[in-house]
């Protein structure tokens, strides 16, 4: 029964939208490193601002999840 309301709980959090993701980019020439976390839309988007502030500056940036 436990692993049941364990479960559900997940369950709900997910459809609640209260799933967090965290990634950690890095800037290939220099090796700075930023870290986010926030729920996939909210990463997507930082992921994507990194994307476009790279493109103007000749930033190459790599995310992967943590």
């Amino acid at each position: 029964m436990k692993k049941l309301s364990t479960l559900i709980l997940i369950l709900m959090i997910s459809a609640c939208g209260l799933v967090e993701v965290c990634v950690v980019c890095t800037e290939a020439n220099t090796g700075i490193e930023e870290d986010y976390c926030g729920s996939p839309e909210q990463v997507q988007e930082f992921e994507d601002e990194l994307e476009d502030t790279g493109n103007q500056y000749g930033q190459d940036w790599n995310c992967t999840g943590a």
